[in-house]
C-alpha cells in the first residue's frame, strides 16, 4: 500500500484536537496553555512546571529543514547527528521532480548516511542527548503528560479524560536503555533497505526518523515520530504510580517528587 501524506484537513484537526487537550490537561493542574510562545512546552503550572502534553496515536517529535541542523548550536552539540541529518537531507534534489524521475537513485544516495546516522544515534552518550533535545528541548520541558489514544479525540469530555504524568528525566533514562535502534528493511516492491531509522520495543516498531519526500510541502524536511501507545505501555510498567484522582492524573516514577 502506498504512503499518503497527511490530508491539510485531517492536519488541522489533529491540531485542533491537541489544543483541546492541552486547554482540558492545564484546567485539571489549575495551569496555564502557553503553546506557539515557546519551542516545546504546552502547558505551565503555578509553581512554574513546565509540561509537554501528547495523545493520539503518534506523537511528532520534529520536522526541521536543513537550515534546523545547520543552525541550531544545541543539536551541533550532539555528536555528529547533525552533520549526519543534513547528510541524509541532501541525498535527494532541490526539485522534488527530479526525485520523481528517479526515486531509487536518490533512495540508494541515502541509504550510506541513514546508516551512519543510526550508527552515531546508538552510541550510549549520543541517544540520551538527542532525546532530551528532540523531546523537551533540554531543561525547557520538565514533564511530559500523556493522554491515551482512546482518550484523545475531541468529543471526548473533560471529565472523562485521564492523563498520565512522567518526568522528563525518567522518559530520557527509559527511552534511551530500552529502546532499539536499526535502519529499516525493505518489506516490499519498490521499497529499499536503510530508508529509515527505526526505533524498536517488545518486536516491533514503536518510532522512527526519516526524510520526507511524499509531497511538495514538507520535500527534504527530517521527521522523528513515536507510537504513542507503545511508549505509554513502556513507560508504565518500567515505574510506579500514584493516582491523583481529583486532577484526573496518574504520576509515575520521580514526577510524584516533584508535584
Amino acid at each position: 500500500m502506498l504512503k499518503r501524506a497527511m490530508t491539510s484537513t485531517a492536519a488541522s484537526y489533529k491540531k485542533r484536537t491537541g489544543h483541546v487537550n492541552e486547554q482540558h490537561f492545564a484546567y485539571l493542574i489549575d495551569g496555564d496553555v502557553v503553546g506557539g510562545r515557546t519551542d516545546k512546552t504546552d502547558v505551565i503550572d503555578q509553581a512554574y512546571n513546565t509540561y509537554s502534553v501528547k495523545g493520539g496515536e503518534w506523537w511528532q517529535i520534529f520536522l526541521y529543514g536543513r537550515d534546523r541542523f545547520v543552525t541550531n548550536t544545541e543539536f551541533r552539540e550532539i555528536g555528529n547527528v547533525a552533520n549526519l541529518l543534513i547528510d541524509c537531507i541532501d541525498a535527494f534534489p532541490v526539485d522534488r521532480s527530479d526525485y520523481l524521475t528517479d526515486k531509487i537513485y536518490f533512495k540508494k544516495r541515502l541509504q550510506e548516511p541513514m546508516r551512519q546516522l543510526k550508527d552515531e544515534i546508538r552510541k550510549p552518550v549520543i541517544f540520551p542527548q538527542l532525546l532530551s533535545k528532540a523531546i523537551f528541548n533540554g531543561d525547557e520541558v520538565g514533564f511530559l503528560s500523556i493522554l491515551s489514544k482512546d482518550l484523545s479525540r475531541q468529543d471526548v469530555p473533560l471529565d472523562q479524560k485521564h492523563f498520565h504524568l512522567f518526568s522528563a528525566e525518567d522518559v530520557v533514562s527509559l527511552l534511551s536503555t530500552k529502546l532499539g535502534i536499526a535502519n529499516s528493511r525493505a518489506r516490499g516492491r519498490g521499497q529499499m533497505d536503510a530508508q529509515k531509522v527505526i526505533f524498536r520495543y517488545s518486536n516491533r516498531n514503536v518510532g522512527e526518523i526519516e526524510i520526507r519526500t511524499d509531497s511538495n510541502v514538507h520535500y527534504k524536511q527530517a521527521k522523528w515520530r513515536f507510537n504513542s501507545p507503545a511508549i505509554l505501555s513502556l513507560l508504565q510498567s518500567n515505574l510506579e504510580v500514584t493516582l491523583v484522582e481529583d486532577r484526573q492524573t496518574s504520576v509515575y516514577g520521580s514526577a510524584i517528587d516533584f508535584l
